[in-house]
């Protein structure tokens, strides 16, 4: 069996069918709830449908072909392959909200420094998670919504701390972070904030930042090194 095409990707969405197009001998499309009077999702010939129809993951209906559900089976199981090859599940914890704990799997790669993993180092997204963690947590970060932290001020019984903790803990968070911005410096606190806050693309931060796309990658590395030094730099006794 042959694997499925992207046209078969695209045919596998609820409603989507595969339709002659009008005027045109040969040709063919997947047009989202059948409708040809929508904009196509992919156009294909017919010599493209003859794996299909041989393997029998296709089925005519009518004037139109759908997938049998050994074509919707073939197209789960490329997909699948698809996520586990760009995934990375990590199990976490997370809280509810009786304050019991419950394990649940995430995808790292979706984090800021999840995606760019593949080239950090352990130290160097170690110190980017707690720098993403502190800033969230400080009043640096504009509350838009309903703040959800575990520190906000909250009307479940059972878990301590209240507003008056909470705040301590944001004001802590602040200092850490403004400590980093000072040892940092301006250009890498710019670089380091443009990357783990804002989540902009490598290359972005190496057009910004070094004139050159492909450099994006350096920049990155670059910032989060002087940011492991200036994170694990011992403290000064006196100092805050």
């Amino acid at each position: 069996m042959t694997e499925p095409a992207r046209w078969e990707r695209c045919l596998a969405r609820p409603g989507a069918r595969l339709l002659a197009v009008t005027g045109q001998v040969g040709r063919w499309a997947v047009y989202p709830q059948g409708d040809r009077r929508r904009r196509p999702l992919v156009r294909l010939c017919a010599e493209e449908l003859r794996p299909a129809l041989s393997d029998g993951r296709l089925q005519c209906v009518g004037e139109s072909y759908i997938q049998t559900e050994a074509g919707r089976m073939a197209v789960k199981r490329v997909s699948g392959g698809y996520r586990a090859q760009h995934q990375s599940l990590q199990l976490c914890n997370v809280i509810e909200r009786n304050g019991a704990f419950r394990g649940v799997q995430h995808n790292g790669r979706e984090s800021p420094v999840g995606r760019w993993s593949h080239f950090l180092g352990v130290e160097q997204i170690n110190a980017a998670e707690q720098f993403i963690a502190d800033y969230h947590r400080s009043t640096l970060m504009p509350s838009v919504t309903r703040n959800w932290n575990l520190d906000a001020q909250i009307r479940v019984p059972g878990r301590g701390g209240g507003a008056e903790g909470g705040a301590l803990g944001r004001m802590e968070a602040t200092q850490r972070i403004m400590r980093v911005f000072d040892r940092l410096g301006r250009r890498d606190g710019e670089i380091v904030t443009a990357a783990l806050i804002r989540e902009e693309s490598l290359a972005a931060l190496g057009r910004r930042y070094a004139r050159n796309p492909r450099d994006g990658r350096r920049v990155v590395t670059g910032a989060l090194d002087r940011l492991v030094a200036v994170t694990s730099r011992p403290r000064r006794s006196g100092c805050a």
